[in-house]
């Protein structure tokens, strides 16, 4: 566990600092090191939900991939703090 957080770590500063300018959620989205953390599987779950109750972010694609949930309501899109608090939920 302390190997995927450490791996975890690394990828989302590497996704963190390659997307800081990006305005695209596709482009943010399709970064390799976000791919990778997708890839790392449920694994990588608790790690982005503890991310999002420090900072809101675009971690909705990531759990949507590997979940195959999607809790945000609809009257919530496009609003990251509110999307945020409902997968927090």
């Amino acid at each position: 566990m302390k190997d995927s957080f450490v791996r975890f770590q690394m990828l989302k500063l590497e996704w963190e600092s390659e997307t800081a300018y990006l305005s695209s959620i596709t482009e943010i989205s399709k970064h390799p090191a976000y791919q990778q953390i997708i890839g790392m599987g449920h694994v990588a779950v608790p790690f982005i939900l503890s991310e999002m109750k420090r900072k809101p972010d675009h971690w909705f694609w990531a759990l949507r991939s590997i979940t195959g949930e999607d809790p945000v309501l609809p009257e919530h899109r496009g609003r990251l703090r509110q999307m945020s608090e409902d997968w927090l939920k």
